[in-house]
């Protein structure tokens, strides 16, 4: 089972133009996807193991921690798919290498390498 991001075609760019952002997941310019560090996320990004550190950081955050880097056993998916929009065209997989977990920035960032398109 994969971990499923739904892309939009197109984010502005800093400067002139626009960036597309499956095509730039599929060459490896953008290696990383972002997503709000909610419950809704942390689940279904998180292993249960992940889930725990997760909630303990939440409410304990002692040591004033500004990020944790979650792999290994801790993630709940090896495999990330982008699409774009609900449609069904080609599709990009690619292997999840960790997730970082930018507390201040409240904020997953998602790793991903050997992307893969299938049509």
């Amino acid at each position: 089972m994969a971990a499923h991001f739904v892309l939009k075609r197109y984010l502005p760019e800093f400067g002139e133009g626009k960036m597309d952002l499956y095509e730039a997941i599929k060459t490896g310019i953008k290696n990383a996807e972002y997503r709000n560090a909610t419950p809704y996320w942390a689940k279904r990004l998180l292993s249960d193991l992940g889930l725990k550190q997760y909630r303990e950081v939440l409410e304990g955050n002692k040591n004033k921690l500004t990020h944790y880097v979650f792999s290994g056993l801790e993630l709940k998916h090896i495999e990330a798919t982008f699409r774009v929009g609900y449609t069904r065209g080609p599709t990009l997989h690619a292997t999840i290498r960790d997730i970082i977990w930018s507390i201040p920035r409240e904020q997953f960032v998602v790793r991903i390498e050997n992307v893969r398109e299938y049509t």
